[in-house]
């Protein structure tokens, strides 16, 4: 089981998605794409606090606030 689990997590790598659900913006049965930005480091930090008060990861914070950008866009 690990070394499968291991193997599917190397492949979704490789091919740069993963159908495993992001936690807050993605649909359950949408696969997902890992995004990459740089941000200052003044935000950064402010991102961390959020993160550390919410119990949640960097990843799910980001994809919550461009749903939320996304979502003001289309307005």
């Amino acid at each position: 089981m690990k070394g499968t689990l291991i193997s599917d997590m190397e492949r979704e790598v490789r091919e740069g998605i993963s159908t495993v659900p992001s936690g807050s913006a993605a649909r359950d049965d949408e696969p997902t794409k890992g995004v990459q930005t740089y941000i200052p480091m003044s935000q950064y930090r402010r991102l961390n606090d959020i993160k550390l008060t919410r119990r949640e990861n960097i990843a799910a914070l980001v994809a919550q606030a461009i749903a939320f950008w996304l979502d003001a866009q289309e307005r």
